[in-house]
């Protein structure tokens, strides 16, 4: 599953994040970890206080600099802005629920998922569409994030102090990205299925709404 989520991520990265987004991430990650090193740059020379080696100093500044701008990336909102609306059921949803599939299409998501039902296909095709494209995104944007927080973990255990924090920010990329990945993989699984699977025979029959106002006498008849 990490392998087909990495192929999907990779396939699908031009289409789900807006190029023009992403190189206004990317510029404005550059100035801040520019800036980053600059700041630590003068201060570690002024005050001394990576009290490790011009060595050591240097490589903290370096990884805290690329920590910083790896981070902004992450800030910055990086989806499609003409991508289409999302919509389940005739109602639009928000871009951070279209992940909450259907719970007919939830089932198909899990680590061994059931046979596709051909009344599920159509909305199995439409959710995990929305669920794809939303995990694209958030991948994105989650591995600056990590990656940045791994890098000023690295910091910390190069300058000796506080190895415990910069352990445990390092494992955060080790379990948080790949469980994305896997995913993002099972979605895939799950579309391929449904578009494999032949179509309903039997259209949907929409749910019919209670009368709450019915009409006639409710006084029993003779017979009734």
């Amino acid at each position: 599953m990490f392998r087909l989520g990495w192929q999907v991520f990779r396939a699908r990265f031009g289409e789900d994040v807006s190029p023009k987004r992403f190189r206004r991430a990317v510029i404005g990650g550059i100035v801040v970890g520019l800036l980053a090193a600059l700041v630590l740059g003068l201060t570690a020379v002024n005050t001394g206080w990576i009290d490790s080696g011009p060595v050591r100093a240097t490589i903290v500044v370096v990884l805290t600099s690329l920590a910083a701008g790896l981070v902004t990336v992450g800030c910055f909102p990086l989806a499609q802005t003409q991508e289409p609306l999302a919509t389940i059921d005739n109602e639009t949803v928000r871009p951070e629920t279209m992940r909450l599939a259907r719970a007919s299409v939830q089932r198909y998501l899990v680590r061994q998922p059931p046979e596709m039902r051909p009344e599920d296909r159509t909305d199995v095709l439409h959710d995990t569409a929305l669920v794809r494209r939303t995990l694209v995104v958030d991948v994105a944007r989650a591995a600056a994030v990590l990656i940045g927080c791994s890098l000023a973990g690295i910091a910390l255990l190069t300058t000796g102090e506080r190895a415990t924090v910069g352990f445990t920010m390092t494992l955060l990329v080790v379990w948080t990205l790949p469980a994305t990945f896997w995913q993002l993989g099972r979605t895939e699984r799950a579309h391929r299925a449904a578009a494999a699977s032949p179509p309903s025979e039997t259209p949907a029959t929409p749910p019919t709404e209670r009368n709450r106002f019915p009409s006639g006498s409710k006084i029993g008849l003779p017979g009734d």
